[in-house]
């Protein structure tokens, strides 16, 4: 099969790992897994190591950053978009699949505006900043546990993806 599909998920392990199990049941099916992460996450590692395809938006928090980071938030958060739907052209995919981190957002939008499916997924009980933002215009949204988002025909209780070894 030659269909592409973009992960998003960055930052942390508790992103990057159910991804990494998503992402290999994406290739056992047939598909060619990219990733969409920042510079600063264990991504970095990960990824590579798993054999998949990285690319990189340049996009970060803002939580206690202090006055000038939240001025030049906007303009940050326009390049992250930008970035990520440069990826999300060349890429192709077929559907974009988010599990958090601060990637998520931008790269989530981008698939939006590109008209590609939006599939998220949230580990935790409450679901972070850039899965509720999404939420509401994502084709498909999973939780790891009940009602972490509101009820919608289009949420589904999945449960955390876990690796194989």
């Amino acid at each position: 099969m030659d269909a592409n599909v973009l992960i998003m998920a960055g930052g942390t392990g508790g992103h990057v790992f159910p991804a990494l199990a998503c992402a290999r049941e994406f290739q056992a099916r047939g598909y060619k897994v990219h990733w969409l992460g920042t510079p600063r996450g264990i991504e970095n590692e990960l990824v590579p190591q798993a054999g998949l395809t990285l690319h990189l938006i340049n996009v970060t928090g803002l939580r206690g950053k202090g006055r000038l980071s939240l001025l030049k938030a906007p303009f940050m958060l326009l390049k992250a978009l930008m970035q990520a739907r440069k990826v999300v052209r060349e890429v192709k995919p077929v559907c974009v699949v988010g599990f958090g981190g601060y990637v998520t957002g931008p790269g989530g939008l981008a698939a939006k505006l590109a008209g590609v499916p939006l599939i998220i997924h949230e580990q935790n009980a409450v679901a972070g900043t850039a899965n509720r933002s999404l939420a509401s215009f994502a084709s498909r949204v999973c939780e790891a546990f009940p009602n972490t988002f509101a009820d919608s025909s289009k949420r589904r209780t999945t449960g955390n993806p876990v690796r194989v070894e």
